[in-house]
């Protein structure tokens, strides 16, 4: 085997990213001298931590390479034929396959053991459950998860990864984000405005994702619910493409513009992710 190949293998077993990155970006010689090993190692290193996502990037991107023999056009569909079945869920329900759904990475997996783990008893996974709530993974997986928790009164301290910080939450002293009487009045106020319908559902679907993503934190307060109201709605405007201006809302409260508008794209960039 070519040294450089070796060389590869080393860096594919630290599981380092921007290494093995690094590595590909710099040594795509190598994938002239053989690129059916060069591929399948490529693919391989994101396939063993089952992110399915990534692994079809790869494959698409070496698919739609203009230099592609026959051979590796075979290899490629072989392999996303492999990984399109690696991507569906447990078929057999154990604590085994659960586990493994619920800690590969792969957010349909995911999914189905979040729904798994809704119908049992929750203490019986404690350890997966913490290492779970510490990788890095979307949040709003682990909101869920933080959510059944609290609905089974799970009584002992979790530490959960947010936005690069590690939290400790103790479930049992957290109100799910639609049972805070913020939240409702919140609701409440929005759905008492004398606006369009469309824009009225648009503004409780915009609250509602930001008080699932943010969780245990929210954007609602009691001090803040007339200017939030407000917000909500003219973000709501903006997504339907209607006629809205912040200069309305800055007024109201004396605030800044520039300040309604940072709340604004904070939103926005909830609602994204």
């Amino acid at each position: 085997m070519h040294e450089d190949f070796k060389k590869m293998e080393e860096i594919m077993a630290k599981g380092n990213d921007e290494e093995f990155e690094s590595f590909i970006s710099t040594h795509q010689d190598l994938l002239k001298k053989d690129p059916v090993l060069f591929i399948s190692n490529h693919v391989s290193y994101y396939a063993s931590s089952e992110r399915v996502d990534k692994v079809l990037e790869v494959i698409n991107y070496y698919k739609n390479a203009p230099y592609i023999s026959m051979t590796v056009e075979d290899l490629l569909n072989e392999l996303k034929t492999e990984v399109e079945k690696l991507a569906k869920p447990s078929k057999s329900v154990t604590k085994e396959s659960v586990v493994k759904d619920l800690l590969s990475k792969n957010e349909e997996k995911i999914s189905y053991a979040i729904n798994v783990l809704s119908n049992s008893n929750i203490r019986s996974y404690q350890k997966e459950i913490q290492e779970f709530l510490l990788q890095d993974i979307p949040y709003k997986y682990k909101t869920l998860i933080l959510f059944i928790l609290i609905e089974q009164k799970y009584e002992k301290e979790v530490k959960v990864l947010k936005n690069g910080l590690v939290y400790t939450l103790s479930p049992t002293l957290l109100e799910l984000p639609f049972e805070t009487y913020e939240y409702q009045e919140e609701k409440r106020m929005i759905e008492e405005e004398n606006i369009d319908p469309q824009v009225k559902k648009t503004a409780i679907e915009i609250l509602n994702i930001c008080q699932i993503k943010e969780f245990p934190d929210s954007y609602v307060s009691m001090d803040s619910l007339d200017l939030m109201k407000d917000i909500f709605i003219h973000l709501a405007n903006t997504y339907l493409l209607n006629e809205t201006s912040l200069d309305v809302v800055s007024s109201k409260h004396q605030i800044s513009k520039e300040k309604c508008q940072e709340i604004v794209n904070e939103l926005a960039k909830i609602v994204s992710e």
